[in-house]
């Protein structure tokens, strides 16, 4: 090999190495970037009580007690339930109603499941809670909203007279939580919903909106208190970590053989020249 193709040598592994730094850097920080993104929220605050609790005023809670009179479920947020329907004009338009204070609370508690039903304004919102297989987590295998399209927070209405079912699609599993704590979030959670039945004439689409959200399933506690905190992740969701580092590496590879590409096509046109040169 020629000398002055061996002179390039160190540019190109300083360049190597540069790059891969970068790519590995930015595997590692690729989810984090996405808590830098300005937390947008659709709705301030709810109209505050004039009751005094123990809670700030925008925050309601919701308390269910097992058999015994001991909680089984306790909920705390500000809550918003927006519905997307289309009126008689072909509109699509949203119908919003804030989670009050004062609701209609039943439910069921078990060992391993668990729901609290919550109703206010002909709308009826089930949560199912269930065990790991294990025991050692709860979670919130389901969310279910039922009323009707007759409902008056809807206006001109499309289809009046239909009953409306909307839930989380099949296999959800929402705030995997250690048995014993509270989860808690300070992100604003979203929640879908939307009509598992084939059949459904009315189209809606829901979407509840908890802010400040604490929650916690199979407490059994004669003191009603919360468990120890459990934070949720900085977006409010959670991820397969393995993700970043596949595409860090997907990226690192793509550099390798990028630049030895680039070496090969270089030693080779240099290569050429000097033949042709010669000849």
């Amino acid at each position: 090999m020629n000398l002055s193709n061996m002179s390039h040598i160190p540019e190109l592994l300083y360049l190597f190495t540069f790059i891969l730094g970068i790519n590995f850097s930015s595997a590692l920080q690729l989810e984090g970037l996405s808590t830098k993104k300005p937390r947008i929220t659709k709705y301030t605050m709810k109209p505050t009580s004039a009751s005094a609790t123990a809670t700030p005023s925008s925050l309601s809670i919701y308390r269910l007690n097992g058999t015994s009179g001991a909680t089984c479920i306790l909920i705390q947020t500000d809550g918003l339930l927006s519905i997307q329907y289309r009126d008689k004009y072909g509109e699509d338009k949203e119908a919003d109603t804030f989670m009050p204070d004062q609701m209609d609370i039943s439910g069921e508690c078990w060992e391993d499941e668990s729901r609290i039903t919550l109703g206010w304004k002909g709308f009826v919102l089930n949560m199912y809670f269930s065990k790991t297989p294990g025991g050692e987590r709860w979670y919130v295998n389901n969310v279910e909203l039922i009323y009707s399209s007759n409902n008056n927070i809807f206006e001109h209405i499309d289809r009046p007279g239909l009953d409306v079912k909307l839930s989380t699609p099949p296999g959800t599993l929402l705030f995997p939580t250690p048995v014993g704590k509270a989860y808690t979030c300070d992100q604003e959670v979203i929640i879908t919903m939307f009509a598992q039945d084939e059949n459904d004439k009315s189209g809606h689409l829901a979407k509840l909106y908890l802010r400040e959200l604490k929650m916690q399933s199979f407490m059994y506690k004669s003191s009603n208190l919360w468990g120890p905190t459990f934070q949720c992740s900085a977006t409010g969701t959670y991820r397969d970590e393995t993700a970043p580092i596949a595409v860090g590496s997907t990226l690192a590879v793509a550099t390798v053989c990028t630049v030895v590409g680039y070496g090969l096509w270089r030693y080779f046109k240099v290569k050429k020249f000097q033949y042709g040169t010669m000849a």
